[in-house]
């Protein structure tokens, strides 16, 4: 358990002081941002208003689902880029050395995915304190704390998703060059797998199926739930039922596979099974690529 302990310690130093790791963990954050305050605010509020009036109330909402999005990816890019010491730790053959030390191979694989995971959760709850302070400034009722306890569960849970399935394309990448690519692809292509970049109502049919079985979107859909359920009541109070539904399959509040709903159940066992399997993967893969 010591040695567990040093290396994850070792892990952080070294990530602390690679600016460039954070950069990249970052990159999907920025571009959602820049994409949201460009384009996606005005497109969601064109299309609140063929239905009512925008008003503040609308506008707070929509600000709620673009920090919907906003958490889920930062758990997916913020992991990826603290694998970042296990690629460096590859192509620098120090992973050979841990090898030859008294150390198990499960003690060193899961010293970079514990790694990971704090990482990914340290960045993710300080992006949602610093999210709920701007959604309460921008005119949002501030969280329940049966909904603050929610959306902390929702993010431990992205945080080990994204450990769970970064690990697995981690352990296919050698060098930092082909680190970095990798962390370029899946922090743009990350925001359109979770629905974020581009409404999943606006893509194609076979497009929204993807999306729908990639087990990271539901958690932004979990997160939209928890953050809009309020302000869809108070904003969509004189819409009809059908009305409300179109505009939560729109924009990927709910989802709807082979004509049905998907539950909230639903979503939490595809979250957990995926990390069970990928987990279990990425271990059987390690210890093939370690004998």
């Amino acid at each position: 358990m010591k040695s567990l302990f040093y290396l994850i310690s070792r892990n952080n130093k070294i990530y602390r002081r690679d600016r460039t790791l954070l950069l990249l963990s970052l990159l999907s954050v920025f571009i959602l941002i820049i994409l949201y305050a460009v384009f996606l605010r005005q497109t969601q509020i064109n299309a609140i208003e063929q239905i009512m009036d925008t008003t503040d109330a609308s506008k707070a909402m929509i600000n709620e689902w673009m920090v919907s999005g906003l958490l889920s990816i930062t758990g997916v890019t913020t992991t990826l880029g603290a694998f970042g010491i296990m690629v460096k730790d590859k192509e620098s053959k120090k992973t050979d050395d841990f090898l030859t030390a008294p150390l198990s191979r499960a003690t060193i694989q899961l010293s970079y995915v514990i790694h990971s995971f704090l990482i990914g959760l340290f960045f993710s709850v300080i992006a949602f304190l610093g999210c709920e302070l701007f959604l309460v400034l921008s005119g949002s009722e501030i969280l329940s704390v049966a909904s603050f306890l929610k959306v902390l569960g929702i993010i431990i849970l992205t945080a080990a998703l994204s450990s769970a399935i970064n690990l697995f394309l981690i352990l296919f990448i050698n060098t930092q060059n082909a680190f970095s690519t990798l962390s370029t692809i899946v922090g743009t292509a990350i925001g359109f797998l979770c629905g974020v970049y581009i409404p999943i109502g606006s893509v194609p049919n076979f497009v929204q199926n993807i999306i729908m079985y990639f087990p990271v979107s539901h958690t932004a859909v979990l997160l939209r739930q928890t953050f809009m359920t309020d302000s869809i009541r108070t904003v969509f109070k004189h819409a009809t039922p059908e009305q409300i539904l179109e505009y939560k399959k729109q924009y990927g509040i709910v989802y709807e596979l082979n004509d049905k709903l998907v539950s909230t159940t639903y979503s939490l066992w595809m979250i957990v099974l995926t990390i069970i399997v990928f987990t279990s993967v990425s271990i059987m893969l390690f210890k093939r690529h370690n004998k």
